[in-house]
């Protein structure tokens, strides 16, 4: 996805006052459509055009580094260094892949290394029965693996760079579209399947993952809270990035991308969003700035 490179427009009026500033934005072309409309009523009510630029992670902090942009909004995969001693930087939004199973089906949660199982091609583990995941009289029942796809989310490359060591989707896995999903689950109790948000439909189970191998450990479901603090193995995390310098400029700019529009913003569009009281504290500390 690339949606280029989109200008917030004032009414002339505003455009042609010396008081009206402009901001420079280079965000993540998953997250840019979520933020747009947001900043345009933020900026048309406080004399501020903002010129967002929606490109890759990657650019982007070359971008800053450059002083081409005046803040930044990345992706950085687990693993990946935050580069804290550059920037200043506030966590912004998660992406994750969600595991679910029909109702019926008595597990509640499944390891790291389990899924690696079931849906990888060339790990650790090779999963084929429930019975092989304890399930009592599920024994000769075969897993029918299924992984949804959807042109607006990554969730499925998520789940391959969290979960797999080596190799790929095991070729009996079905890959259909995440619409068609909660159907095929709902409707076969031997299903498991990966998406790209937790579903609405109450004859499907969100499973809790463990970030252990195949021995016990906790597991945790997708919440704000778990995802954020890293208790949910499977997400991809997205920063809030700016020079020092630039601190004054865009302080405003940070409050209104943390503030409840956004947030609903992100969630309508199966993201994470912060846990409510990690934003409050945000906002309050930059009030107190």
């Amino acid at each position: 996805m690339n949606f280029g490179k989109m200008l917030l427009l004032l009414p002339l009026s505003l455009i042609a006052t010396a008081q009206a500033e402009e901001i420079r934005i280079a965000v993540s072309d998953l997250l840019a459509d979520h933020i747009l409309a947001p900043l345009k009523v933020y900026g048309a009510e406080n004399d501020t055009t903002f010129v967002v630029d929606s490109i890759g992670s990657l650019p982007a902090l070359d971008r800053l580094r450059s002083d081409e942009i005046d803040l930044a909004i990345v992706a950085l995969p687990e693993g990946d260094e935050v580069p804290r001693d550059e920037f200043n930087i506030y966590p912004f939004a998660y992406d994750v892949a969600v595991i679910v199973v029909n109702d019926s089906n008595p597990i509640d949660e499944i390891s790291v290394a389990r899924l690696g199982g079931i849906f990888g091609s060339n790990e650790e583990l090779n999963l084929n029965t429930w019975g092989e995941l304890g399930l009592s009289g599920w024994e000769s029942r075969n897993i029918k693996a299924l992984a949804g796809i959807n042109d607006k989310s990554i969730a499925l490359e998520l789940f391959k760079h969290s979960i797999f060591k080596g190799g790929g989707l095991k070729p009996n896995v079905s890959v259909v579209k995440d619409t068609e999903i909660e159907d095929l689950i709902g409707s076969d109790v031997a299903s498991i399947a990966i998406l790209s948000r937790v579903p609405e439909n109450s004859n499907i189970k969100v499973l809790m993952v463990s970030s252990g191998g195949d021995t016990y450990a906790p597991a945790f479901g997708p919440t704000d809270d778990n995802v954020h603090y890293g208790d949910y193995p499977i997400r991809l995390s997205f920063y809030i990035l700016y020079n020092a310098r630039d601190d004054v400029k865009v302080r405003s700019t940070i409050r209104e991308l943390l503030n409840d529009e956004v947030a609903t913003s992100l969630r309508a569009n199966d993201f994470i969003a912060l846990p409510d009281t990690l934003r409050r504290k945000f906002l309050i500390d930059l009030d107190l700035e």
